[in-house]
């Protein structure tokens, strides 16, 4: 059976559909390897050149950072003229301290079991 070219139109240019064929028929072109300072990969990775669990924590936090720093932020005055906000944020918090009451109790319901199990006073 023969291929049959069907078009679509997705809001795509075909001028762009074109250029895609193009890059697609072009030869891949070979990189050159990055040249490596192998002294200092040495000293920030450890086996298989996997960074050391503080230097993951510092890299999850660089990343944490970067994405925040990528929120839009809504500017105070639109904040404070919006009443869904308070009452959000007081359901969040009534949420998680009713959980934090029902976690406690339930933590020390199984120490007081377990201490009586074990016997300690």
């Amino acid at each position: 059976m023969a291929k049959k070219d069907v078009k679509l139109d997705m809001g795509v240019d075909e001028s762009t559909v074109e250029t895609q064929k193009n890059i697609e028929a072009q030869p891949a072109k070979k990189n050159k390897p990055a040249k490596s300072n192998s002294a200092k990969n040495s000293k920030t990775t450890g086996n298989n050149g996997q960074l050391n669990v503080f230097q993951r924590m510092a890299k999850g936090f660089r990343e944490m950072i970067s994405e925040l720093k990528k929120v839009d932020w809504p500017s105070m005055k639109r904040t404070k003229n919006n009443p869904g906000v308070l009452a959000n944020t007081g359901t969040v918090i009534f949420v998680v301290l009713f959980f934090l009451v029902i976690i406690t109790a339930f933590d020390s319901g199984l120490l007081a079991l377990l201490r009586l199990l074990v016997g300690i006073e």
